[in-house]
């Protein structure tokens, strides 16, 4: 990711909701290698990387691509090509016989099969639409303790903007403007005071937020990461490395499989599990197409299939794998769908979850 790029991720966003951001790319890759080898070799490794890459990014679940899983992947890699184009790299690369020419390798897989080799090993695909995260990082380096921000921008950020955008998870960085330094201090990062980042982050309207601490003092580099989900939970992770380089991968890692967890299932060959949905306000069929359709783009869905149609209210049976929570999880990435439980009295009110259409 270039410069520009990152300034955009972490720019200043309008404060009105930052919801779930649609990862753009997710089955295409970019390798850069040194031209050290004969094309064919260069390609073959370009592939088997790309794969790697992919494979992290669509299960949210960099520790399970690893060992002979990954060998096996990597020799099936180039069966798995759609497309891949080759280019000249403008500056030298550094090889075992010094700086050499470089080349880029743009590789683009066929979704089916990055999605059936996850499968076949038990291992879940992560779909495209994905939550947002905000993320308070206070850094310290020899008891000096400071936020970043896109006002505020740092080395660690930027790497750790760089390492979740390779694990396909969409961040965004505070302003650290007036209104934070008011609400929140680096202090109250530090220590995870959960009350003090959860309102200094209401402004920002995300689907979840993350506070990241790394600390390098006296040579001893070290970390934590604190997730808080909408629903109130939270997770905590103890991060260990030799360098802060490992520290934000690690927190990264971490991020990802936290959210992989709660709307990725595994789609295997066992029976699926059926939930009937209603969702009230549809006036026309384009709403009932476009409801539809949503519901069939999420990642845990095996089927949708219409029901009924009463007045303004459409009711669909829809197949998924794993349990329904991830259904809802994912449904409630989106403004599409506003969730409007029943009434305990009426009677279809444990039969179907119920939804209104926003129109949006």
């Amino acid at each position: 990711m270039n410069s520009r790029i990152f300034l955009l991720l972490i720019s200043v966003f309008c404060i009105s909701s930052v919801n779930a951001v649609s990862i753009k790319g997710l089955y295409d890759a970019e390798i850069n290698l040194p031209v050290s080898q004969s094309e064919a070799k260069m390609l073959n490794e370009a592939f088997g990387l790309a794969a790697e890459e992919v494979l992290i990014k669509v299960s949210g679940d960099k520790k399970a691509i690893t060992g002979d899983l990954l060998k096996e992947a990597k020799k099936k890699a180039s069966t798995w090509v759609a497309q891949h184009s080759v280019s000249s790299l403008s500056d030298l690369m550094a090889s075992e016989d010094g700086l050499v020419p470089g080349k880029q390798i743009k590789v683009a897989f066929y979704q089916e099969s990055i999605d059936g080799f996850l499968s076949q090993n038990s291992l879940p695909v992560w779909g495209g639409n994905r939550p947002s995260v905000l993320i308070w990082l206070a850094n310290e380096n020899n008891g000096v303790r400071t936020l970043s921000g896109s006002r505020a921008p740092s080395t660690v950020l930027r790497e750790f903007a760089l390492s979740t955008s390779k694990l396909g998870v969409p961040i965004y960085a505070p302003l650290l403007d007036d209104v934070d330094q008011k609400s929140i201090s680096a202090s109250d990062v530090w220590g995870f005071f959960e009350d003090s980042i959860t309102n200094a982050s209401r402004r920002y309207q995300t689907d979840a937020v993350a506070a990241l601490r790394v600390s390098s003092y006296a040579g001893h580099i070290g970390g934590s990461l604190l997730v808080l989900l909408k629903n109130g939970e939270s997770e905590r992770f103890v991060l260990n490395g030799d360098t802060t380089t490992e520290i934000i991968e690690q927190a990264g890692i971490n991020l990802a499989k936290v959210f992989s967890s709660r709307y990725a299932s595994v789609r295997n060959n066992a029976a699926a599990s059926k939930l009937s949905v209603q969702v009230a306000g549809i006036k026309n069929y384009s709403a009932m197409n476009k409801v539809q359709s949503y519901l069939e783009s999420i990642s845990v869905v095996r089927d949708v299939a219409l029901v009924e149609v009463n007045g303004e209210k459409v009711e669909f049976s829809v197949e998924i794998d794993g349990d329904k929570q991830k259904l809802f999880n994912s449904i409630s990435l989106s403004q599409l769908l506003i969730n409007a439980p029943l009434n305990a009295l009426d009677p279809d009110a444990n039969r179907v979850a119920s939804y209104q259409y926003s129109g949006g």
